[in-house]
């Protein structure tokens, strides 16, 4: 265990060094103070309120009831901002993590010290899982910062899921991490990883969500004729309800949506937030966290296989890799 924790040390120290990482951060850091400062009236109108609504997480797909309080608003406003700079400095730490090592000949070195292969790859994870945690940290006390500099009180139960909800947003990036991981066992050159892997994260967060609504209309068929035509807004007159056919498309089209987007691991992450912040209209309060995070088990399930598999990928191949 030693030696896997002195990889990693080495690993983060090297990482958040990196041009890329501050480049990210600070990009990061930005977006959060300008998402934030957009809704800053909102936020002191909000002090010392709750309130139950219905809230769309945009890039997700997921939607639902959630207690809207002025931390729990503001973490989900940067929702959008940690899918895509989470996710992409999650995998391109990773895609350059092993054949970097090969390319500059420092693997022989570090594997020439009593070290096994699998020592090297596990440090490399916890490593820059790590610098993964820091951004994360940075943008949370960012956000309580902001709220405490506006003179906005910050309750205790919104506060304990805001730390649920970050933790549950180190998950998702250290996957795309494993990924990259995954990418820079298969593919020689660390450019062309860190290339594909950048390639891969824009396709699957930004492109695939916005091409599923079509793809969800191929899928179930022409759209029925209505005499009285559709209202692409998606509200019906009086005789557009009677159009029965034109109602069961809608239905169909809406359920493949989000069978499709149940294959992206935003959904997944979506899905989780929303159960951390689950309200009940009745009550006008929060669903008890046991109870609402086991409504997500089934996101929780996926979303771990699909940080485990990629990982476990990146070990086999680079326990039988050629390292010449």
């Amino acid at each position: 265990m030693k030696a896997e924790i002195n990889i990693a040390l080495r690993e983060f120290h090297s990482s958040i060094r990196s041009k890329r990482f501050v480049v990210t951060l600070a990009s990061y850091l930005f977006m959060i103070f300008f998402f934030t400062y957009s809704i800053r009236d909102e936020l002191i109108q909000r002090a010392g309120q709750a309130e139950v609504a219905y809230t769309s997480l945009p890039l997700t797909g997921v939607d639902g009831n959630m207690v809207i309080t002025p931390l729990s608003l503001l973490t989900t406003s940067n929702l959008s901002t940690i899918l895509i700079f989470g996710s992409i400095l999650g995998i391109t730490l990773g895609a350059d993590s092993i054949n970097r090592e090969i390319e500059e000949g420092t693997i022989k070195v570090l594997l020439s010290h009593p070290l096994y292969r699998d020592h090297l790859i596990t440090g490399k994870f916890l490593g820059n899982a790590l610098s993964l945690g820091l951004m994360i940290s940075v943008g949370f006390v960012f956000s309580i910062a902001y709220l405490l500099l506006l003179g906005i009180p910050i309750d205790g139960t919104s506060l304990i899921r805001s730390l649920i909800a970050a933790f549950v947003t180190l998950v998702y990036t250290t996957m795309f991490l494993s990924i990259g991981l995954a990418f820079s066992s298969i593919l020689k050159r660390s450019e062309v990883s860190t290339l594909v892997a950048i390639v891969f994260v824009i396709l699957l967060i930004l492109v695939y969500p916005l091409v599923s609504p079509t793809l969800a209309s191929k899928l179930v068929g022409e759209k029925p004729y209505c005499p009285s035509g559709y209202n692409e807004n998606k509200k019906y007159d009086n005789k557009i309800d009677s159009c029965i056919a034109m109602k069961e498309w809608e239905k169909k089209r809406l359920l493949w949506e989000r069978r499709l987007l149940t294959l992206t691991p935003t959904y997944h992450y979506g899905s989780l937030i929303t159960y951390v912040f689950s309200g009940d209209e009745l009550t006008q309060d929060y669903i008890p966290l046991e109870e609402s995070l086991s409504f997500g088990i089934a996101s929780l399930l996926i979303f771990l296989t699909e940080l485990i598999l990629p990982l476990a990928l990146a070990y086999i191949r680079f326990a039988t890799m050629d390292l010449k």
